[in-house]
């Protein structure tokens, strides 16, 4: 609107000096119309040189983690940039760090946010724009530098989850019991301590240090956790963090990272479009790998989780606890866990209440083998408080 405004008077000045040709006209025609040119000249210089330097530390960040940003703004050239306004192009919910300086020396500031959602979060690109003093003619300059972070599901504190081997009901305790003594991995061996049984005693190390030396083990086979995650299209509600899908992941995130802590591992099964299988590694840990694949799941898959094909992958790992969680309200699920062979597998399933993110009021009845533990979660839920009160939890116990 200025120029528009400085372009008219200008017209109606010239052509009043020529009407009227008075010199003073004419002095002042010729002067905004330098003044014009000069802010011109002005804005495109002070924009060449422009540099934005931007800093982030990656780490391992998850949904709600805090962030800092560096920003440094600096330039080369004679030409000053008194008005500087420096936005930032990405589409970070609710993180506006960009601001308006006046540029001489490098100009440096903080800026702070917070991880909003999981996936790969892009720091970038930059809009720089230059004014000239007279506010005329500015000068915009687009940075296309962008920095990539992946951001991890919510991780929620879960210290109930895992069990020692005593606090195991039925088959469960009753296989922890049968394998504390002999495990099926040696992992090394150490002195004799009282309470050490006999079988654990390496007897030609004891003969060769003349002391009792006993055997240690890697954890046994089946305090290894599988999960199984539903990750068909159509059972998923609700929209961004407060949805089914956020629940459901967080709730394996969680699940993987408490039992991690405890150095067992964690395999995944989901039905999703490629039909994911990351089976439990007794050498190489999926912590991370895990972690980076829930970081990007989507709710895509076709097949419902009760499908043969998704409990014939299951079929392929035995002797491991299965956690499975779903939104799914086909109780067809539960027939799947109780059918699974074997006595040696402890069986949990977590079904996330989908009525209470905005789906259809469904009727479920639940028919539930003892050796199969249900619990409910719910939309605002405290996983941490869920796990404590797991009877509360349980819908039916039959």
């Amino acid at each position: 609107m200025s120029r528009l405004l400085l372009a008219a008077g200008l017209g109606l000045l010239l052509v009043f000096a020529y009407l009227t040709a008075i010199h003073s006209a004419f002095v002042l025609f010729y002067g905004l119309a330098l003044i014009g040119l000069l802010a011109w000249f002005w804005a495109r210089q002070a924009a060449r040189g422009l540099q934005v330097d931007r800093s982030i530390e990656a780490g391992t960040p998850t949904v709600g983690e805090a962030f800092e940003e560096s920003f440094t703004v600096s330039k080369s050239g004679w030409v000053p940039a008194p008005w500087v306004e420096v936005s930032d192009l990405s589409d970070l919910p609710g993180y506006r760090p960009g601001r308006v300086i006046s540029l001489g020396d490098p100009v440096t500031w903080n800026a702070n946010g917070t991880y909003r959602r999981r996936g790969w979060t892009v720091f970038g690109p930059t809009r720089v724009k230059v004014k000239e003093p007279f506010g005329l003619f500015h000068r915009e300059v687009r940075l296309p530098d962008r920095h990539r972070i992946l951001v991890y599901p919510r991780i929620r504190p879960m210290p109930d989850f895992v069990m020692p081997a005593h606090q195991h009901s039925g088959d469960a305790q009753r296989l922890a019991s049968a394998w504390a003594d002999y495990p099926p991995e040696t992992g090394g061996v150490r002195e004799y301590v009282d309470g050490d049984s006999f079988g654990r005693v390496h007897w030609p190390l004891s003969q060769r240090y003349q002391r009792l030396m006993s055997k240690t083990f890697e954890q046994a086979l089946t305090s290894d956790l599988l999960i199984v995650l539903d990750l068909q299209r159509k059972v998923h509600y609700g929209e961004g963090e407060e949805s089914t899908l956020e629940y459901a992941i967080s709730l394996a995130a969680s699940i993987n990272a408490q039992v991690h802590q405890q150095g067992r591992q964690v395999g995944l099964v989901a039905n999703d479009s490629r039909g994911t299988v990351l089976s439990p590694h007794r050498t190489v840990r999926l912590e991370r790998s895990l972690l980076e694949y829930l970081a990007v799941a989507e709710a895509d898959g076709e097949l419902p989780i009760w499908a043969p094909q998704i409990w014939e992958r299951v079929r392929r790992i035995p002797g491991r606890m299965i956690a499975l969680i779903t939104p799914s309200t086909d109780a067809s699920w539960i027939a799947n866990l109780e059918a699974l062979p074997g006595r040696r597998t402890a069986r949990v399933a977590f079904y996330v209440d989908a009525a209470s993110f905005g789906a259809p009021e469904p009727h479920l009845t639940f028919e539930l083998h003892t050796d199969v533990e249900l619990y409910v979660v719910r939309k605002g839920d405290d996983f941490s408080r869920l796990m404590r009160t797991r009877q509360a939890a349980r819908l039916v116990d039959a």
